[in-house]
């Protein structure tokens, strides 16, 4: 009798996972719909998160927009696929019981595609705005909707929703005391000494020491979200090892680097004291010509007239003439498939070029100028310091934004990825679990969408985040990178989901809020544009709740015809 109890609970349990996995079969197109704006939620997380991290570079100057797009581009690629998640989580922060899922893994695969698709919709009109956004809160904020949707307020772990309604003023208040704690210091003992550049020279180590560790620590604790084995070492491991790799790199510098950094800002010094002497040259001949007197220009003038130089001109006529005939024999001897060859060289190099100029050629700073008068005032306005003390740091805020990116890269390409695995797994198994491995395809597609997203419209967020807050110089851009990676693995260790973005902008406020023009703080930054930003944070998750909620319901809840249930 028990073996034909336990004979018939086995086969009962492979009919109900045969009707699972059939269910599930016939929802394949949602597979195909999830790698799509998947695919389009990473063009946006490269356009908004990526481009916030390099926005402080570019408008310092230590990096043009096209290096920009480039080092980030590497940095957030290799940072996806060397370290990126090989298992995420179903549900990123485990907002929502998965449990109530289990009997409708359909309900659950429909979801994420619907969060998707509004998170998608929702980062492309925040890069449209130029606000930035976190896009970790984004996604987030979008899958709540669905299951509020779904299964109602009871699904919802509002506890954990609690604490990204704190982050929204903790993030940025803590950030921004760090950046202009950080900044203070820098000024006070560096900027404004009597040897600045001196100065400088002498702390490198120091600040080497101080902020690679900092962010090489960032770097192996998101990491080890995704490593089993750097998780395993812990923090026994990671303290040290990035402490000691900054030391090693600190006494590098010293020994070594030290004075051939020396000649190189230097020589770019010189070379730009070069330039404003050419140019002021240039304007006083310019002057000069246009004041000079004009017998020339009117014995020219009466030659013309009087056609002293008809001969002159009909000759060139004649060769004028002459060329489109030689133009026309020779196409004559080409062939039509070389031709169309060469049409279609000219064609793409056009494009080519014209898609430069939309994109990473652009001149952001003349830009952000023409389109906001406060920027350019606080710009004119804000406080200076020797130029060769803050190319001293341009090398360091550059590599603090390497790292920055790098576990960016490492960390949060899951916002995309995480639920196309999810419908993915589900698709393949019937089944709801917590955890879901990502095949490298995933990860690959994922890194190649944000790559794509920050070459085609980052900088719309680098002219918001670089430009319009307050004014930027590479000795700020520094101190705010450095209290973004120091607040990120803080608030992961305490648990409190803290979005990079809201990091940054934190610091610049902060950072913004010393060195205006004779101590006036206020002019140095821009409070309507920081206003707009704030309410774009609470007005995106809001925003994408209400949208997903209702893109859900719409399909779950309508009638079904006859022979389509």
């Amino acid at each position: 009798m028990n073996e034909q109890l336990i004979s018939f609970a086995a086969q009962s349990a492979r009919f109900l996972q045969d009707v699972t996995v059939d269910c599930c079969q016939q929802y394949f197109w949602m597979t195909i719909a999830a790698g799509i704006f998947g695919f389009l939620m990473a063009c946006g997380i490269g356009a908004n998160d990526v481009a916030n991290a390099f926005a402080t570079s570019v408008s310092a100057k230590s990096v043009t927009l096209k290096q920009a797009v480039v080092i980030a581009g590497i940095c957030e690629f290799l940072g996806a696929m060397l370290l990126g998640a090989s298992v995420t989580s179903t549900i990123k922060g485990k907002m929502i019981d998965t449990s109530l899922y289990a009997d409708e893994p359909g309900v659950l695969m429909y979801g994420m595609l619907t969060s998707l698709v509004a998170a998608s919709f929702i980062l492309a009109v925040a890069n449209y705005l130029a606000l930035p956004v976190s896009t970790t809160h984004t996604i987030v904020g979008s899958i709540v909707g669905f299951s509020l949707a779904a299964k109602g307020f009871s699904s919802i772990n509002w506890m954990e929703v609690s604490k990204i309604f704190i982050s929204w003023v903790a993030a940025p208040v803590i950030t921004g005391t760090a950046a202009a704690l950080f900044f203070w210091v820098t000024r006070k003992f560096i900027l404004l000494s009597e040897v600045p550049y001196k100065r400088a020279i002498a702390l490198y180590p120091f600040i080497i020491f101080i902020a690679i560790g900092i962010d090489l620590f960032m770097v192996f604790y998101k990491a080890g979200k995704n490593s089993p084995q750097i998780k395993e070492w812990g923090l026994k491991f990671m303290i040290p090892a990035g402490f000691c790799i900054s030391f090693f790199l600190a006494v590098v510098f010293h020994f070594l680097l030290s004075p051939y950094l020396q000649k190189r800002v230097e020589a770019k010094m010189e070379r730009l004291e070069k330039a404003k002497t050419d140019k002021e040259n240039e304007d006083v001949a310019h002057e000069n010509a246009e004041a000079g007197e004009g017998e020339e220009k009117k014995s020219a003038m009466m030659k013309k007239i009087l056609g002293e130089d008809g001969e002159e001109e009909k000759a060139e006529e004649q060769d004028g003439e002459e060329q489109p005939t030689d133009s026309k024999t020779t196409d004559a001897n080409i062939s039509r498939s070389e031709r169309i060859k060469k049409n279609m060289t000219a064609s793409f190099h056009k494009s080519m070029s014209k898609l430069g100029d939309a994109t990473i050629n652009r001149d952001i700073e003349a830009e952000a100028f023409a389109g906001s008068a406060k920027a350019k005032e606080m710009w004119e306005t804000g406080e200076e310091f020797d130029p060769r003390a803050e190319e001293m740091f341009s090398y360091l805020q550059v590599l603090t934004a390497c790292l920055l990116s790098f576990a960016h890269g490492a960390n949060d390409v899951a916002n995309a990825i995480g639920p196309i695995a999810a419908v993915i797994a589900i698709y393949n198994t019937g089944e709801v679990n917590s955890k879901n491995p990502v095949p490298k395809w995933i990860i690959f597609l994922g890194a190649a969408g944000i790559v794509l997203g920050l070459l085609l419209y980052g900088y719309k967020l680098m002219i918001s985040l670089g430009y319009k807050i307050t004014k930027m110089s590479p000795s700020r851009g520094f101190c705010i990178e450095l209290a973004a990676s120091l607040v990120v693995v803080v608030a992961s260790f305490v648990g409190i989901p803290v979005s990079t973005t809201q990091c940054q902008v934190g610091g610049t406020i902060g950072v913004g809020l010393l060195g205006g023009e004779k101590g006036n703080r206020s002019g140095n930054l821009n409070p309507w544009f920081v206003l707009k930003v704030i309410l774009g944070w609470v007005g995106t998750f809001v925003a994408v709740c209400i949208i997903n909620a209702g893109v859900f319901a719409f399909a779950y809840y309508a009638p079904s015809a006859s022979g389509f249930a």
